[in-house]
C-alpha cells in the first residue's frame, strides 16, 4: 500500500458512516467477512453472473446488511477500505469496487481475496472502540437553520 493510502485509513474521518456514526475496524471487518462467506458459500462467481444479477460484491454487502451483519454505515466505510486497497494494488488514481468486481476477468477468488484483505486492514487501522455516546441536543440548544438567513 502506498504511504498516502495507509495514512488515509488512519484518519478518524475515514471511520464515520453515512449516518454520522463512528465505527470500529472490527464492525467493518465483520461485514466484509460476512459478504465473503456468503459469496463463497453460494459460489457467486463474477464470471458466471452478469452485472446487476444480484450476485456480485455490492449485492453481498447489501444482503448481509439486511441480515444484520452490517449496515449502510459499515458498507460505506468498507467501500473506502476496499477502494484504498485497490488503488494501491492497481496504481490507478481511482477504482470503484463495484465496477472492479464486475469486470469480465474478475474471479470469485479475486473478490474473496479483496474482501478478506480489506477485513484485515480494517481491524489493523480502524478504531478499536467507538467514542463514548454524545450528549443529545434538545431543540432549544440547537441553532435554527433559518436564523440569520434574512
Amino acid at each position: 500500500m502506498t504511504r498516502q493510502s495507509f495514512e488515509e485509513l488512519y484518519q478518524p474521518r475515514t471511520w464515520y458512516g453515512l449516518s454520522g456514526a463512528q465505527l470500529t475496524g472490527e464492525q467493518v471487518a465483520e461485514h466484509l467477512e460476512a459478504a465473503a462467506d456468503l459469496m463463497e458459500r453460494e459460489n457467486w462467481d463474477p464470471r458466471q453472473h452478469a452485472p446487476f444479477s444480484g450476485r456480485h460484491l455490492r449485492d453481498a454487502l447489501h444482503h448481509t446488511a439486511r441480515q444484520g451483519k452490517g449496515d449502510a454505515d459499515t458498507q460505506w466505510v468498507a467501500r473506502t477500505v476496499m477502494e484504498t486497497l485497490l488503488r494501491a494494488h492497481t496504481g490507478a488514481p481511482y477504482v470503484d469496487y463495484e465496477v472492479w468486481s464486475e469486470h469480465r476477468d474478475r474471479t470469485l477468488t479475486d473478490v474473496l481475496n479483496l474482501l478478506r484483505a480489506a477485513a484485515t486492514v480494517a481491524r489493523e487501522t480502524g478504531p478499536s472502540a467507538p467514542p463514548p455516546p454524545c450528549l443529545r441536543l434538545t431543540a432549544s440548544e440547537t441553532p435554527s437553520i433559518t436564523e440569520g438567513a434574512r
